[in-house]
């Protein structure tokens, strides 16, 4: 085995005259902030509304924004019994989110329940856990550069009867 070395001169620095500096670009106008946290407040306020309607004990709750700097929610939980439950999802301000709520566990196969939003009021669908966890993710279709609107969504898990 042989080995190559190889020693390169330092660039010279090469000094050119530039035209003039090229303008600064115009800034976005950024978003009226309190005017859309008062709408993503009201959007809340009218969301747990929605979400309230879930009967029994709530096993997971998680609500999130649709849009905006920050969106979206993901939670488990532990299911403390095998029985028969109820998923509750709603969204406020936006069309176009699904909620995936299911479990994984040895022996069973992978089958989250998807439930699609279309904000005109809340969707509930009952759901058999096993004991173990149980997860709810939203999940957006929408790219991650939408304008914040406000929009907002949630998801609860209850114990039915």
């Amino acid at each position: 085995m042989t080995g190559c070395s190889y020693d390169y001169p330092e660039p010279e620095p090469v000094h050119t005259r530039t035209a003039d500096p090229a303008p600064a670009p115009a800034s976005l106008q950024p978003y009226n902030n309190t005017q859309v946290l008062e709408q993503e407040a009201e959007n809340y306020a009218e969301l747990e509304r929605l979400l309230r309607t879930s009967p029994g004990p709530t096993l997971l709750s998680d609500v999130g924004p649709l849009d905006g700097p920050v969106r979206g929610f993901g939670k488990f939980e532990k299911v403390p019994e095998a029985g028969q439950y109820t998923v509750t999802a709603a969204c406020v301000g936006a069309s176009g989110a699904k909620v995936f709520v299911g479990q994984e566990y040895p022996g069973a196969a992978f089958q989250p329940v998807e439930l699609v939003l279309d904000c005109a009021g809340a969707t509930t669908q009952a759901i058999a856990l096993q004991p173990g966890y149980v997860f709810a993710h939203l999940v957006l279709p929408s790219p991650g550069d939408t304008p914040w609107t406000g929009a907002v969504g949630g998801v609860r898990v209850s114990k039915s009867g």
